[in-house]
Order: structure tokens, then sequence, then C-alpha cells
């Protein structure tokens, strides 16, 4: 049987009107008059300068869900949310929702991150994933405005995948609500246990298909409330309770059976659905499940091995026309059965147009690309933006660096300098006798400065590029950007070799006084040794390190010589003796970079591993280490400007590590 409608209004009293939320929220599976836009009209409907919304839910359709938060905040009366037992998932949404908010003493709020189950490609799970990340967003920002905290406060509380729950008087203290009241009844008897148990099967969303008032929760009917339908509710009676618990038993096994009912044919149906409804612990919700399980036993998924939501054709259209360019430019596979296989940029802009609903009957061919960029429903300027961003990620990824092999990772929250302390300063430890007491030890403060920048560029996408089918103005190019991006990085820290790097005590990273320099001569195994030791003697105080030479980075004219010394049996020298083995003999990596050649092509140096001893650090904003790129209608041109963006520093935490040799 259909469930319940999720809401009841009750009929004004005193100029006060009150209504409960007393079961999932949203479209139900099975009867679509049980949905929010419903819930709005009747609300927008209310003159009441009073209302009261009572929930007890344990969620639902967020799409549904959000749209009544925002019916609730835009109405004009004064409205009051109070949480009866639980509001869960969006249903603590709704309840942020109220102008002022009160929770009963014995009552539960849960706030989790939304979820969904998706089927099909690759495309359509990345719809998926940021359709999630939407509603997060959505979902954050609601309990911000409520508790005044910043919302990313909630986006990174929701992003651990936990259920939260709050009583009463944590809920106050985190500002979710602005009173306590008298506990219920019926909140008493709450089983948090059920209600996390049912909550997979309510508050999931589907993939937007093409709107918002088209999308349907996952969720099938639920026979039973989580609590009765009334706010006031007494101590019951033995009798009350037994006749309530037949009430729902048979209510249990009428909704198997209407569930059940169309399929009775197939066989083996018949006798599960008697062995459901015969089993008092099987809920509707199971029961439902085993009957999918049963029907799929001899099918084979379509695509996954869920199928939730069916893309419309405007969806149908972008991912068409994103993989349709992406083939084109010799980044992705041509799918024969893609409609857009074979249309130019113009096919492609007019496609776009008309899947939105506009008509492009009567247009030239700079008026129909002009209205592609700039018509609000239009998805063009979008799908390019996103071509390119692929575009670009793929340059950047498969960009030949070789910076990432001896370097190490930093993370800056900031465009502020700020300090990092050479770690490779920890003194030795001391002996402690029995009975005698630990000393701290003292670190210096001294450490190297470090500080983000940002390197960019602009590019266009112009109308003319579209009508001349120039595919490389937003495939080549930004994947041009992003080998730039990656290669303005490398540079930087090869600079930090060959250039004048000054530390925090005022002198250049390789300097007589740091000890890091070894006697000019041309690469050889005694060469490498003697870098070898030199970094294996650095002090701290009266503390040796102990540092172990782990690379050996040379100019790309040194490679196969390096690669020598590091491979032979014999040692490698001027006056070359056969018999001697080698003592450095595949103990280090040869990294080469053709930026040193340009500097010097005699000079090479030693570091250590990086993930063991500070060397150099890349620093990137929030630990983003690749390039952004953001789009905007173009002004100064008649298309799109895309600006690919890249926050990094770099810098030589500590000379210890590092030794070089000029070479000869």
């Amino acid at each position: 049987m259909p469930q319940k409608n999720f809401y009841k209004i009750k009929a004004a009293v005193n100029g006060a009107t009150e209504i409960l939320i007393y079961n999932p929220i949203g479209e139900s599976f099975w009867d679509e008059t049980t949905s929010a836009k419903n819930f709005i009209a009747e609300l927008g409907a209310i003159d009441s300068p009073n209302i009261t919304i009572r929930i007890n839910s344990i969620g639902g359709s967020v799409i549904d869900g959000i749209a009544i938060y925002n019916a609730i905040k835009r109405h004009p009366s004064e409205i009051t949310t109070v949480n009866d037992g639980v509001a869960a998932s969006i249903a603590s949404v709704i309840l942020m929702a109220g102008d002022k908010v009160q929770m009963a003493d014995n009552a539960q709020v849960m706030i989790h991150a939304p979820m969904t189950y998706a089927g099909g490609n690759e495309q359509d799970f990345e719809q998926a994933i940021e359709m999630l990340a939407s509603f997060r967003e959505s979902m954050a920002i609601a309990y911000a405005d409520k508790t005044g905290k910043d919302k990313q406060v909630y986006m990174d509380l929701m992003a651990d995948g936990k259920d939260h729950w709050y009583s009463a008087e944590q809920a106050l203290s985190e500002n979710f609500i602005d009173e306590i009241t008298g506990g219920l009844a019926i909140a008493a008897s709450l089983d948090i246990g059920a209600i996390q148990a049912q909550l997979k099967d309510f508050y999931a969303v589907k993939q937007p298909v093409a709107a918002a008032t088209t999308t349907k929760e996952t969720h099938m009917p639920q026979a039973t409330p989580v609590a009765a339908e009334t706010p006031n509710a007494t101590v019951r009676t033995e009798d009350q309770i037994r006749a309530e618990a037949v009430a729902q038993e048979s209510e249990r096994r009428n909704s198997i059976g209407q569930a059940f009912a169309k399929f009775t044919t197939t066989p083996g149906v018949a006798e599960l659905m008697a062995a459901c409804q015969n089993d008092i612990a099987c809920t509707v919700q199971i029961a439902n499940d085993r009957l999918l399980a049963k029907l799929g036993e001899n099918a084979s998924p379509v695509a996954g091995t869920h199928i939730v939501t069916i893309a419309d054709e405007r969806d149908k259209a972008r991912a068409g026309i994103t993989q349709a360019v992406l083939a084109r430019a010799g980044l992705a596979k041509a799918e024969g059965n893609n409609q857009f296989r074979g249309y130019t940029l113009y096919e492609m802009a007019r496609a776009s147009l008309e899947q939105s609903g506009f008509k492009t009957s009567g247009l030239g061919k700079m008026d129909l690309v002009a209205a592609a960029f700039t018509h609000s429903t239009s998805d063009f300027a979008s799908l390019l933006a996103n071509i390119a961003n692929k575009s670009m990620m793929k340059g950047y990824e498969e960009a030949d660096e070789t910076f990432q092999l001896w370097t190490s990772v930093g993370n800056l929250p900031d465009f502020k300098s700020t300090k990092r302390v050479d770690l490779n300063a920890f003194p030795s430890l001391d002996k402690v006798v029995e009975g005698a007491e630990y000393k701290y030890a003292t670190v210096s403060d001294r450490g190297e400065t470090v500080q983000l920048a940002t390197y960019g560029k602009l590019f266009s996408i112009t109308r003319q590029a579209i009508i001349n089918d120039d595919l490389d103005s937003f495939t080549k190019i930004p994947q041009r950007m992003g080998r730039a991006a990656i290669r303005t990085v490398g540079d930087l820290v090869y600079a930090v070799l060959t250039g004048s790097h000054n530390m925090y005590d005022g002198k250049t990273l390789f300097h007589a006084d740091h000890a890091n320099i070894a006697t000019a001569a041309a690469l050889s195994t005694a060469a490498v040794d003697a870098l070898r030791v030199k970094m294996a003697l650095q002090k701290d105080g009266n503390a040796t390190l102990n540092i172990r030479l782990a690379n050996l980075i040379v100019p790309v004219a040194l490679e196969g010589l390096a690669k020598t010394v590091r491979d032979s049996e014999f040692e490698i020298s001027a006056t070359r003796d056969a018999t001697t083995p080698n003592s450095v003999r595949g103990t280090f990596e040869v990294i080469s970079d053709a930026r040193l050649d340009a500097a010097s092509s005699t000079a090479y140096y030693g570091t250590a591993n990086s993930s063991v001893t500070d060397t150099v650090e890349v620093q990137y904003l929030d630990g983003n280490k690749a390039p952004t790129l953001e789009q905007q209608n173009g002004w100064s041109v008649d298309g799109v400007d895309l600006k690919v963006r890249m926050d990094a520093g770099v810098k030589a935490i500590s000379w210890k590590a590092l030794a070089k040799n000029a070479g000869a």
C-alpha cells in the first residue's frame, strides 16, 4: 500500500496552525502524490500568524527536504519547528528552518552526508559525485545559518561519512536549537538502533535527471511510521498497545502482499511472499529487498549493480557531446553509438541549444554560437570548459617531470609566510639514570621561511574558433597549459639547485660554511663517494646526523655516465682500474633534468631520501597539487575566457641533506 503522507496539517486554532511531519520526507517510490510540491503549496496557503511544525522523521528525499526548508524560511508567519522524537538526515535540515527551534529533552538530532545509489558509465558516476557534493554544501549552509558557524565546519563534519547523533543538551550547546522542552512519552520509546538500521533505505537520493521535481527517492515504502502521529501522546494501556501491535502487524502483512501482488505468477515469488508475511521480524523493506533479489536471480545488470535513474535527453546530450569532442581530440575512445560522433563544433552548439529548449531557426552562425555561449539555459560554454579541464589535466598528468622523485610535498592553508623548522636538527637523546628526571629537548626556532605564490595564464575560446571547427583551441591548448603548470613548478624546484638560493642564515644553499660542496671533479666513483661522505658527516651541534645519499641528480649530458658509475661492477675513474670493486654500486638512483644542462653541463648534486630527511619541499595551497581551470563569459572576446591557475611555493628546508660538485 502507498506510504502515508509524510505530513499532516491541522486546522488553525486561535490563529495558530500545527503541522506534523511524522514520516519519511518527500516522494514515495509507489505514490507520487506525497511530494514536497503538495506540502509547499499547502504551506503557502496558510495565513495563520503562528505556525508550529512538529517533526519526528528519519529523513527522506534530500531534494524535497531542501525545497521544504526554503519554503519555511520564506513564509511570512512566525514559525516554530519542534523535534518531538528524532530529526535525522534531511529532517534535521528542516528543523533548522524555524524562526524558533525547540526540542524535547529526550529527542535526538542526527546529521550525516547525503547518499545515493548510482549505475551507468564513468560520467554518470562523476555526475552523482558532483550532485552529492552540491547537496552536502546545501545542507551545510542550512546548519551554518542556524548556528552562526562557518559552513565548512559542517562540510567537514559530514565528509567523514558517519552518522552524528546529538541529544537535546548537545544540540543546544551546538546552537542547533533555541530551547529544550519537556520530553514526550512517545519520544522516550524511540529505538535509535532500529532507526539507524532503516536510515539507509530512507535518506538516499537519486541522481537528478532533468530537474529536481522529477527526482524520486530510492527507498521502498515503510508501512509503520517511526512514531504515532500525535505530539500529545499519553501513556498507553496494555489493551491499546496490543491493539496497536495487531494493527501494525496487519498493515505489515498487507503492505508485503501489495508489493508482491504484481509478481505472484513468477516462479517462487508466492512462496517467498508467504515466508515474509509469516516472519514477524521481516519488515516491508526487507521483504522488498528479498523480492528484488528473487526477480533478479536470472537477470544481468544493464549498467552496474543498481539501476536507480535514467538520464533524460539533455543529460545524454551533455555526455555525448563531451565524449565526441574528446574522441576527436584523441583523448578518449570513439563510441560508435554516439549520435554526436562526427559533428562539427558548430553543429554541437546548435544541438546544445536545442536540447535546452532554445529555438535556433533563423539564426546566423555568429548569432547562434553567441547564444550557445551566453543563453542562460545553454550548457555549451560549461561543456567546453569541462572538456578543456579534462584536456588540461591530461597534459598535467602526462608531463615528463622529475622533481617529484626527490622532493617532498608540503601543505599551506593560505598565502601568508610561515616557517619550516629543520627537523634534522633534533638533538640526540640524553642518558637517564635510575630515578632521574627526563630533560626537555631544546629545538632551535631557526627555520626556512616558506610562502605560496600564484602562477597563471588566460586563454579564450572564441565564436570564430567554433565556427571554424578549431578543436585545438580547447583541447591541445589547455593540454599544453596543463604541462606548463607542472613545468612551472619544476622550474622553481631546479632553480633552487642552480640559483643563488639563500637559507635562513643569509648564506647560499651550497656554501663552504654549510660543508656541502665537494672538491670539483669529473663524475666518477670517487666523486660520488665524496658526496656520500659529505652528507653522512653533517652535524647539528655535536650530533652526527649520518644522512645517506639516495639520489644523484645530473644534467642530461651526464645521465649515461652516472648510470655507469651506479651499475658498474668495477670503479669508474679517469684511470680506470678494472680490478677495483665499485664501492657505490647500486647505492643511489640517477635523476636527470635538462634544466641543469642550461646552468652547467658538468655540475651534479646528491640528495637524501626526502621521506626521511628534509631536502626541498614543494608547497601547495590546501594540498591541491593540480592546476585549477576557471571560466567566465568573455568580455574582451566573443566567447569564453578560461584561466589556468597554479598556487605553489618551493623552498630548500635544510642544506644538510643536499651536496654539490661543480664537476670538471
